[in-house]
């Protein structure tokens, strides 16, 4: 039978690795890691009624994960040592793997975002639309932009492609050449902004990054730029199961945290849960700091989206809260995991701004900052 199968390879693994705890997991391990990760990524739902041979199975399955569950976390978490062997799925993601995070909005909205995605030619492999443009914050403006990231295979290529079809896009960066764009995008949280950006009569601000850099923030929160962005609720416009694995990863992770910095002594409050999730992006941020955000901020994107965030942490207080699977990038502890994330955000943060200087120019910058600014008196 398949699953015990299963259950001979956990205590299998679970036997290795307490003989190698201190060298690098094997090969098999890995696997085992991965192929655990996806099982317990399905959401709970309701099950009918089952016969006794079904029960015996799914108990026989459980146990095979509980091994291996206790296996892997001798190790530190997606250890660095091998985590770049994750970039390429071994094994194709069950359909329901990650579904939470297919968030659905307006049609009208989704058509919009759709019909922008398809004016760039050159190769997007996974694309997302995010902020006020797309989910209510508790302000409208006619200067609010509709702000998107492309994670592309190779920058260099992306932005000679994208120089030849979209110059007017760029500011006089271009004239410098794709290299040094794509250099110049290596600088901070590894993302090159085009703002204010006119795609069928809308603003449009779109970050590009590369694959490897988006996995890299999603696995071990080095940046915590597009990490904490994912970590709310967004619209995926292109799909890659590489990146919805790693992000179902850094929801986990997202709700540990938060869960961990809820008071001790109260009931869980799934709002403030929330709230914790969000603010996680703010700590350090220097135009949080600065007052370039609204002071309300926070909370106003959980009043207006909270059932999205229902949809995007279903599976996860299942998985993290209720069966208590808490997890953390590495380095990462419930001792040092705030003031870690402040040092980090306020560092990404403040290269970004600086260099939002040359991709956005000094005119759009400008006019960047004054919006903001406007936004957080006004509301």
């Amino acid at each position: 039978m398949l699953r015990t199968k299963i259950l001979r390879q956990a205590r299998s693994t679970n036997r290795t690795l307490n003989l190698r705890l201190g060298s690098s997991l094997a090969g098999s391990s890995k696997e085992q890691l991965e192929r655990s990760i996806l099982l317990r990524g399905y959401p709970s739902y309701i099950q009918p009624t089952k016969t006794k041979e079904q029960l015996q199975e799914e108990h026989e399955e459980k146990e095979a994960l509980r091994l291996l569950d206790e296996s892997i976390r001798k190790a530190e978490y997606l250890s660095t040592k091998f985590s770049t062997d994750f970039n390429r799925l071994k094994y194709q993601l069950p359909k329901s793997f990650g579904t939470n995070q297919y968030i659905n909005i307006n049609d009208t909205n989704a058509t919009e975002l759709g019909s922008i995605l398809q004016k760039f030619k050159a190769p997007i492999r996974y694309a997302f639309a995010y902020g006020s443009g797309v989910f209510s914050q508790g302000y409208t403006s006619k200067d609010t932009q509709t702000d998107m990231i492309f994670a592309v295979t190779y920058p260099d290529h992306w932005h000679s492609l994208n120089m030849k079809y979209n110059k007017d896009h760029y500011s006089s960066m271009r004239y410098f050449g794709c290299n040094a764009v794509a250099g110049l995008q290596e600088v901070g949280a590894g993302v090159y902004f085009n703002p204010y950006v006119e795609i069928d009569g809308q603003l449009v601000k779109y970050g590009v990054v590369s694959i490897q850099r988006l996995i890299d923030d999603l696995a071990s929160w080095n940046s915590f730029y597009l990490a904490g962005r994912l970590q709310k609720p967004v619209k995926i416009l292109r799909d890659d199961s590489t990146i919805r694995f790693w992000n179902q990863q850094n929801l986990r992770a997202a709700a540990t945290l938060a869960f961990m910095n809820l008071p001790k002594d109260q009931s869980f409050d799934e709002f403030q849960f929330y709230r914790n999730i969000t603010e996680l992006s703010y700590k350090g941020d220097v135009r949080y700091l600065l007052g370039a955000e609204n002071p309300k901020k926070i909370d106003n994107i959980v009043e207006k989206n909270f059932e999205y965030f229902q949809q995007y942490y279903s599976p996860i207080i299942d998985e993290v809260i209720k069966q208590k699977h808490f997890v953390l990038p590495p380095g990462f502890t419930e001792e040092n995991a705030n003031d870690k994330l402040k040092d980090i955000i306020f560092k990404t943060s403040a290269l970004q701004t600086a260099k939002g200087l040359f991709t956005a120019g000094i005119a759009k910058s400008l006019k960047y900052a004054y919006a903001k600014k406007m936004k957080a008196r006004g509301n």
